[in-house]
């Protein structure tokens, strides 16, 4: 569908969906880029952070799952039964 053949009821539910996710989908792109950065992250800068806890690149991966995953999973969680206003038969 073109946005051109969209209703404005239809504009107006898919821009009030994403003003109401827009906050998590922010917090999934950035625990996504900290948990890839980790895995991909040379050696030497990894050593550049001086940091007791973090040893080597993946160890900031783990981090990001153990810190950032929790977040989403419980988001996803509370979504799980919701319908959308706009959705009659909650068709997503």
């Amino acid at each position: 569908m073109h946005e051109s053949d969209a209703t404005p009821t239809q504009a107006r539910g898919l821009r009030a969906r994403l003003t109401l996710h827009l906050p998590v989908l922010l917090y999934g792109w950035f625990w996504l880029g900290m948990f890839l950065c980790g895995l991909l992250a040379p050696a030497d800068r990894v050593l550049g952070l001086e940091s007791a806890l973090v040893r080597e690149g993946w160890h900031l991966s783990v981090m990001s799952c153990v810190l950032g995953l929790p977040v989403l999973v419980l988001y996803a969680w509370r979504l799980r039964g919701d319908r959308w206003p706009s959705d009659p038969e909650g068709v997503q």
